[in-house]
């Protein structure tokens, strides 16, 4: 038997965390959408509750951390408990150099990315730790966390990610809350086509670095995230997971001084 479960994803309003609202939605599950986009999050919000669902917009600035601990007291008193909190909220960087990046970009990346992450999971764990069954967490990294890409904010930021992750499942273990990401490659979401159609990105490129020559959807984030919630996940936590079409193994494995072979 299934049992409903309340999910809380941070910018919910579009993307990852969008699609991993409705994915949550289709198992069942009560979808709280955190987002600074109100309209973003609303639209998911409607969407769902017109087929049949329970889903209710919260406003967040995860980067404040008022507003992460307004968020986690209006879901705690309006459901009761937090069962899963995904944490998608994220801004995407421009490539730049050390000496041409500006300096407050760089700040702001860092304040919603990582710190936003930490924030989040601080004040929702609390809850968690106090209920049973206790909870989930799911970070998004990004396979920048895992080699030199020409983003100086964002790279790092990730990578920090993976660290607190690790941390978090070892100091939240004991009190049952489980903690993991998902390290997506490069995932069609409506930043990253906004960025293609500007020019930021090559997206012939994109699909010819994964082995599997083509972007992710950010559908396929979603079901790595769900499975890492579920119960066939129950005794995983400190991971972080690779869903990227085969980027990690393809990228070095194509630039090898001896590919394509000869003959």
């Amino acid at each position: 038997m299934t049992v409903e479960r309340v999910v809380l994803i941070t910018g919910g309003g579009s993307g990852i965390g969008k699609a991993t609202a409705k994915k949550f939605f289709e198992g069942g599950d009560h979808i709280v959408v955190a987002d600074i986009n109100q309209e973003g999050g609303n639209s998911v919000v409607n969407e769902i509750n017109a087929e049949g669902g329970a889903a209710e917009y919260v406003y967040v600035d995860v980067a404040e951390d008022s507003s992460v601990q307004d968020m986690a007291s209006i879901v705690k008193e309006k459901w009761g408990r937090i069962d899963v909190l995904v944490n998608s909220a994220g801004i995407l960087q421009n490539v730049s150099k050390m000496e041409s990046m500006d300096l407050e970009e760089h700040d702001r990346v860092w304040a919603v990315n990582y710190r936003g992450t930490y924030l989040c999971c601080r004040s929702v764990s609390k809850l968690m730790a106090e209920q049973e069954p206790n909870g989930s967490i799911v970070n998004i990294s990004s396979t920048s966390a895992a080699r030199a890409f020409p983003l100086i904010a964002y790279g790092p930021a990730k990578a920090s990610i993976d660290q607190l992750t690790a941390i978090l499942a070892s100091d939240l273990g004991p009190r049952n809350v489980r903690v993991n990401a998902v390290m997506p490659g490069y995932v069609l979401t409506e930043q990253m086509q906004a960025r293609i159609e500007a020019g930021y990105r090559d997206r012939r490129k994109m699909d010819d670095q994964s082995a599997l020559g083509r972007m992710i959807h950010p559908s396929e984030i979603a079901d790595g995230i769900y499975f890492l919630c579920s119960d066939d996940a129950k005794a995983i936590t400190g991971i972080v997971l690779p869903i990227d079409g085969g980027w990690l193994s393809n990228v070095t494995y194509v630039q090898h001084p001896g590919w394509p072979p000869q003959g």
